[in-house]
């Protein structure tokens, strides 16, 4: 295997680690925001539960109103 292969070959594999590593941290994002709900729910029981469903972790709050997130 030539050193260029051999390159070419770690570059994939870290490409694949960055990939997997990615899709860890949406997990973790997820179910962070997840769990915060939970508490929420549990602090505040007498919140509108169809309401409370509204929120999600790719929303965000423009001119007082939730929409989903842009770049």
């Amino acid at each position: 295997v030539s050193g260029l292969e051999a390159l070419k070959q770690e570059k994939a594999g870290l490409k694949d680690d960055v990939s997997a590593l990615e899709a860890s941290v949406a997990v973790q994002y997820e179910d962070g925001f997840r769990y915060a709900m939970e508490q929420v729910k549990l602090i505040f029981p007498d919140l509108d539960e169809k309401r409370l469903g509204e929120a999600d972790a790719l929303n965000q709050i423009v001119d007082g109103k939730l929409v989903p997130f842009t770049l």
